[in-house]
């Protein structure tokens, strides 16, 4: 090809021409990467990413929600930091983030009592929570408490062995309790024969596994207050239920009598048969936010005994097929030696929660609809054992529910999966002796074998 002057301008012009549509397309693709937020997470458990119930709850704000973040730009957790508002800011405009260098704002730092590096203050109003680690579940719990449109009281009865949400006892509820505090509820103990009325702004009356019988009158605060609309949680047990036979009766609810025993305990490892494990869960709020099995220890079975009322039961928690009501004491018997026993004990699918609603048509001025829960064990959410399966997700949702955040649910706590590799000792065996003895003298052999070959040639 003859390459003339004329030909040499036309390749010099088109050279020019594709480095200026470079040039153009960089810069078109820097703006574009500017305006738009595109992040992917390929984690197994998507834990880079907030989850559908934090992203849920974000779309729903309607009031702008002050987050200030106290940390110095140096940092080394300032980015990680950044990263997880920045996530939360992409989900809602809502959240106005400030950050503060502590160094140089100590008056604001003392007037807020901050302790340390990357601590964060929410605020809407009067209402505020202080977050001190970098996780979903901390953050969103405050975003939570901060949000609620009103002050949320639980008043737990006492007075009769109840259950404490205050004290640290096995037996206690103290766990349960601080939980409930991070999410914005407020806490009272009441003594029904010191103070014979229940407070207005109570958002559910909790009674948790009285041991000691009850006056009649302490029995009519009670029943009053369903009367007039007010929201219950009652945890009862298999021995506790007879002292408010007469508040079962009004509410529709039968126990069935005994221990309720679940023959499939033994597939976790627990020897105990009065240990009964629950998959099954309602197709409700409540049963939304327990996403795995919860463990009951001791339990009794619940019924329901109107058919005709205007109260709506939904039985929450069933047991499998195989398990049975057992009304003989099962304290000196063991797996082996416990059977059912047609004619005496309940065989099982069994129902240890119902939920119950109503509204009261009479009453224009309030619609809302009355809640109340009966669960059939209150050591599920004891000290000892809410720990165990999803049985915090199940009281924090249960208490949600009763106090009308239907879609406040528990944030669960992302965890790394598969990030420890577990061999058998012969897969151990195989790879030490593979990559550390097979491999070396395979190599070793083929270098001598190709030295040995060319110095033969």
């Amino acid at each position: 090809m003859n390459i003339n002057p004329k030909t040499q301008r036309q390749l010099k012009v088109q050279n020019i021409i594709f480095y200026l549509l470079v040039v153009f397309v960089v810069i078109l693709l820097s703006q574009l990467s500017l305006k738009t937020d595109l992040r992917t997470d390929w984690t197994a458990n998507s834990r880079h990413s907030l989850s559908i119930a934090t992203t849920d709850f974000l779309t729903q704000l309607d009031q702008d929600i002050n987050i200030q973040a106290f940390i110095t730009p140096s940092h080394e957790y300032r980015s990680s930091l950044e990263n997880l508002l920045t996530r939360y800011q992409s989900h809602s405009d809502k959240l106005k983030v400030n950050y503060i260098n502590p160094d140089f704002s100590p008056e604001l730092v003392r007037q807020l009592n901050i302790q340390q590096q990357g601590e964060m203050v929410i605020s809407l109003g009067k209402q505020q929570q202080h977050v001190i680690d970098f996780s979903e579940q901390s953050l969103t719990n405050a975003l939570i408490a901060v949000s609620r449109q009103q002050e949320q009281w639980l008043v737990f009865i006492e007075g009769h062995g109840e259950r404490s949400p205050l004290h640290t006892a096995n037996y206690n509820l103290s766990v349960w309790g601080e939980q409930l505090k991070q999410k914005g509820f407020k806490i009272q103990l009441l003594n029904l024969v010191e103070h014979s009325q229940i407070p207005a702004n109570t958002a559910a009356v909790i009674i948790a596994s009285s041991e000691r019988e009850w006056l009649a009158g302490e029995i009519d605060i009670i029943k009053n207050y369903i009367a007039d609309g007010g929201n219950l949680l009652w945890l009862s047990e298999p021995e506790s239920n007879r002292y408010l036979t007469s508040l079962a009766e009004q509410l529709g609810i039968e126990f069935i009598p005994g221990t309720v025993i679940d023959p499939n305990a033994e597939m976790l490892g627990i020897s105990d048969p009065q240990f009964v494990l629950i998959t099954d869960y309602a197709n409700h709020p409540v049963g939304v936010a327990t996403s795995g099995v919860t463990i009951f220890p001791q339990a009794v079975a619940l019924e329901s005994t109107i058919e005709n009322s205007d109260w709506q039961f939904l039985p929450l928690l069933t047991t499998q097929s195989n398990t049975w009501s057992k009304t003989n004491s099962v304290e000196q018997q063991t797996d082996r030696t416990l059977t059912f026993e047609l004619g005496t004990d309940t065989a099982g699918p069994l129902h240890l929660g119902y939920l119950l609603t109503h509204i009261d048509d009479d009453n224009s001025e309030n619609d809302s609809e009355q809640r109340i829960a009966i669960i059939g064990d209150g050591d599920f959410l004891s000290n000892t054992y809410i720990g165990n399966g999803s049985n915090l997700e199940l009281g924090i949702g249960l208490m949600n529910w009763l106090a009308g955040d239907d879609n406040l649910i528990i944030i669960p706590v992302k965890t790394t999966i598969d990030n420890q590799l577990e061999l058998t000792q012969m897969q151990s065996l195989f790879i030490g002796l593979g990559f550390l003895i097979i491999l070396p003298v395979f190599l070793l052999s083929i270098g001598f074998w190709l030295w040995w070959y060319r110095r033969k040639q």
